[in-house]
């Protein structure tokens, strides 16, 4: 048994309590729908360990000071702030957003390298 068997063990548990069917619900993030089908009630599952969701991903997180960070599970980031204070141009910026999300993740490695990522959701805007 790995040390996150006991995540896996919570969702299965929850699924058994629910009469349930696959939702129809696209969703804007990495959560996959269920809907009970004995109670009005439509339950999101963001599974990382288990299942990757990385390259679908289609979130960054833009800081208070200006770092825009690409995940919330590791270290990379962009600082914007100096390169608005340059004064670079609206294309210019979207060029280099684009460029950052290019460079998110397609996977995580949450289970690979147990390093912990020391960003309170408060510092991230989330």
């Amino acid at each position: 048994m790995t040390k996150y068997d006991y995540k896996v063990a919570i969702k299965s548990d929850i699924l058994k309590e629910l009469d349930r069917v696959d939702a129809a619900i696209v969703g804007s993030g990495p959560a996959k729908y269920l809907k009970s089908r004995n109670i009005d009630m439509t339950i999101g599952f963001i599974t990382p360990i288990s299942q990757h969701f990385c390259e679908t991903c289609n979130r960054v997180r833009l800081s208070v000071d200006g770092t825009l960070y690409m995940c919330l599970g590791q270290d990379h980031s962009l600082a914007l702030r100096p390169l608005l204070r340059a004064g670079i141009t609206h294309e210019e910026l979207k060029d280099v957003i684009r460029y950052a999300i290019n460079l998110k993740p397609k996977r995580h490695e949450f289970i690979d390298k147990l390093k912990k990522v020391v960003r309170f959701m408060s510092m991230t805007d989330g």
